[in-house]
């Protein structure tokens, strides 16, 4: 495609590439953008060190941006509006005068999976004070075959972290993503965060796939799912059965995870895994699962070796490539419990991450692609009632697809925690009719009756909140610690706790996984949402409220019995043997496991935690929830938006 015919974002992308071209001044030798890379600026500034490497010997970067930046993130579909291409105007005219004056570009082309009719040839441009992210780049997917180097891609970034101080001398925003689908271009200013690069690759690629299975000319669904081969010995026959498994979840459930963990199955039996992806696949209609990237990047808070035997081998390699997890000045050793950054409000980053190279771990081999689909996990992580397993039929499937609900953490806003998030497909990067990727995904359940789905829950059960203190908002020091609160300073003792009785007379130890702050009025209304209480705040300030007449409430949100990696495992290796016996739910109307080889299921019995009347109290205003949710779908099959009700 030339400059001339293509829309605006992707001609000035092949404008400021014909251009670099012409003055010598494309970079793309692989030696040249590691050596830059291992100068990074912002990593040897914040770290006091001479170079970027961690102890392991493996680069470790820092940057400024932590997390992508989703609510700058615009799609539109060939031209921009007259805000976005005064946008892209301006920062190809940013690149063009770089370039006019002598300064370089660093340009990579790779491949964005293997199979030739499911693969996407992709090209990341950005200038050269940030050649570490194309180092990440690198690792993350597949050097192009011999005789494409010189091809056109099928799709391009480009990517100005500069431009914050550009944008705000002209009055723009200083952080913006413009995505063009049709054209398939992508321009990324303001940010140095690699996930950028990862994800608006495969916001491109993947709605490509999904134009190309409408029209029906091969295509797929993009899944935001990892997948693996288990090999087990089916409990009937003795026979070894090879089934293809996907695991979909938000960031934070447990998805990569589980998508490399072995099960501890049996190797005296022949039992295995075969690891082939841990982020994003093509699912076709055939329900073939076509992977995305060779290696997996992951995220490493807490990683240890004891529960996540694999993704901590891979993540201390010399061959990984570290970001944003903390790293000594002195003794360079990594620690995957320590957050301290200098770039975050609070000064703690949870999303330390890192590329591990597959083919390092075991279980492995040189495929990223499941030959068929059998078994579909959505990943949630709750903390009340949603049972650790359940198996569901076409229909609920198809809705929990819908649903791709989760909780979210600390980590993501101390005032939300334990608020229900969710994300269809447990995708954020789907662009067009979210409905309509729910018809999709339902199209290919029904093409493929054999296809088994499970939700999943890799949080807690049993869970509550408890009210542990309360004072008056007047004390001294109470408006400061709720203000410490809402700003995101207030931390969390990890190894906080505490007893208590349940309803069949045993005791139990509850972690704490939130502390949460709240006010009571007069009127005995609870208020626990960050904009109530800041209008709080607000009408104190200006004194058309009192101090005086509400009360500080602390509580703690208890995790209930923890569903460990272990119990995670023993269900997935039960399911694959054939071994869990399974009886109706009858409110919810799928089946959860009765027994389970290995597995004591009195842990996570409802009624030890609750009574009658708090259990049908939970599960109402959980289906009230889901409802509501897939009625906003206005183009969602009847069938699956009516499930619930």
């Amino acid at each position: 495609m030339s400059s001339s015919d293509a829309a605006l974002a992707r001609g000035l992308a092949a404008k400021i590439t014909a251009l670099a071209e012409d003055r010598g001044s494309l970079v793309s030798d692989r030696g040249e953008i590691f050596e830059l890379a291992l100068k990074d600026r912002v990593t040897l500034e914040t770290r006091g060190t001479d170079d970027v490497l961690s102890s392991f010997g493996s680069p470790s970067f820092v940057t400024k941006v932590t997390s992508r930046s989703a609510a700058m993130t615009e799609v539109f579909f060939g031209e921009p509006d007259e805000r976005q291409a005064e946008i892209l105007q301006g920062a190809y005219g940013w690149l063009e005068r770089h370039v006019e004056a002598g300064g370089k570009l660093l340009v990579m082309d790779k491949l964005m999976g293997l199979n030739p009719e499911h693969s996407h040839h992709c090209r990341t441009i950005i200038t050269p004070e940030y050649a570490r992210m194309l180092v990440l780049w690198d690792k993350l997917i597949f050097d192009l075959p011999a005789g494409r180097e010189g091809n056109e891609p099928d799709q391009v970034q480009i990517m100005i972290p500069e431009w914050g101080e550009t944008a705000e001398s002209k009055g723009l925003p200083p952080i913006s993503i413009l995505a063009d689908a049709d054209n398939r271009a992508t321009w990324a200013l303001g940010t140095d965060y690699f996930g950028e690069v990862k994800k608006g690759h495969l916001r491109m690629a993947m709605y490509r796939e999904k134009v190309l299975m409408k029209e029906g000319r091969g295509g797929g669904l993009g899944i935001h799912a990892g997948g693996k081969l288990i090999r087990a010995r089916d409990d009937e026959s003795g026979e070894l059965v090879e089934k293809g498994a996907i695991f979909f979840g938000l960031s934070g459930t447990g998805k990569t995870t589980l998508s490399v963990h072995h099960f501890w199955l049996d190797p005296d039996k022949d039992e295995t895994v075969v690891i082939r992806q841990d982020d994003f696949f093509v699912l076709t209609d055939k329900a073939q699962a076509f992977g995305t990237e060779d290696n997996a990047y992951i995220k490493t808070e807490g990683l240890e070796g004891e529960g996540q035997p694999l993704l901590y081998t891979g993540a201390t390699s010399r061959k990984a490539v570290l970001e944003n997890v903390y790293v000594d000045p002195e003794t360079r050793n990594v620690d995957f419990f320590r957050y301290d950054h200098p770039f975050v409000p609070g000064g703690k980053c949870l999303n330390g991450r890192g590329i591990v190279i597959r083919r390092e771990l075991d279980f492995t081999d040189d495929k990223v692609d499941i030959d068929r689909v059998d078994m579909i996990f959505f990943i949630t992580r709750r903390e009340t009632i949603v049972p650790p397993l359940a198996k569901l039929n076409t229909e609920q499937a198809a809705a929990f697809f819908m649903l791709g609900e989760s909780i979210l953490t600390s980590a993501a806003d101390p005032t939300k925690a334990g608020q229900t998030v969710r994300s269809v497909g447990t995708n954020p990067f789907i662009v067009g009719s979210q409905g309509d990727e729910g018809n999709i995904f339902y199209d290919i359940l029904r093409k493929n009756p054999g296809v088994q789905c499970f939700l999943f829950n890799t949080g807690g059960f049993g869970g509550r909140q408890v009210e542990v203190e309360r004072e008056s908002l007047a004390n001294p020091g109470a408006l400061e610690i709720l203000r410490r609160y809402l700003g995101g300073f207030w931390h969390l003792d990890k190894g906080l706790g505490i007893k208590r009785e349940l309803r069949d007379g045993t005791e139990e130890w509850f972690r704490v996984n939130q502390v949460r702050f709240g006010l009571v009025d007069r009127g005995t209304k609870r208020l626990w949402t960050k904009e109530n209480i800041e209008s709080v705040f607000e009408d104190i300030d200006h004194g058309r409220k009192k101090a005086a007449d509400y009360e500080l409430v602390k509580a703690y949100c208890l995790a209930g019995q923890k569903i460990r990696i272990q119990d995670s495992a023993a269900l997935i290796r039960e399911v694959a043997r054939g071994r869990v016996a399974w009886i109706s739910e009858d409110y919810w109307g799928y089946e959860v496991p009765a027994e389970v080889p290995g597995l004591d299921l009195h842990r996570f019995d409802e009624h030890r935690y609750y009574s009658d009347d708090e259990i049908r109290k939970l599960n109402d205003r959980l289906r009230d929830e889901r409802i509501e949710w897939l009625h906003s779908f206005d183009d969602l099959n009847p069938e699956i938006r009516e499930i619930f009700g």
